[in-house]
């Protein structure tokens, strides 16, 4: 009597593992993609704080009275010209609007502030005089406008090419 054993010779073992490992080899690409997909956000997460911090950084260098010293935030080495105006934003509130370009080499930030000027009294009109000397030498006005930076990405990250007051 030939009795035969089943599903104990090699073959059988290897088809069974197959099957086993199948349902684990279908998941692999997507766990795979999933991972870029991660480090894509993540980066992009980076991107979105470096330029955060590189706003705030700006945003205390030009209200400083030595406001020279922003060149150094931009590509070309130097700071554009903003008038007179003392700029501020509410830093703890709203986060700016960043949209990346599709290289993600370069983005645009737009962030509503408050703009403040100062206009002194240099004229010799009656009206300038009295309030000269009632102690009013200038006037104060406050407007709220947008700030629009275009930035791009370089070797030593982020760096403004043009600030704007819209």
């Amino acid at each position: 009597m030939s009795e035969k054993l089943t599903g104990t010779d090699r073959r059988s073992f290897l088809k069974t593992g197959a099957v086993a490992a199948a349902p684990l080899a279908a998941f692999a690409p997507v766990a795979a993609l999933a991972d870029d997909a991660s480090k894509a956000r993540l980066a992009r997460i980076e991107d979105e704080r470096a330029i955060e911090a590189l706003e705030r950084d700006f945003l205390r260098r030009v209200n400083a009275p030595n406001a020279g010293r922003c060149g150094e935030l931009f590509a070309c080495g130097k700071a554009p010209h903003l008038g007179e105006a003392q700029i501020s934003a509410d830093l703890a509130g709203e986060a700016p609007a960043i949209a990346f370009a599709a290289d993600g080499q370069s983005a645009t930030l737009r962030r509503a502030v408050t703009t403040t000027r100062e206009v002194h009294f240099t004229g010799d009109s009656t009206l300038e005089q009295m309030a000269r000397l009632q102690g009013h030498g200038s006037h104060r006005h406050t407007e709220d406008r947008t700030l629009v930076a275009r930035l791009t990405k370089n070797k030593d990250g982020w760096r403004f090419a043009s600030v704007d007051l819209a």
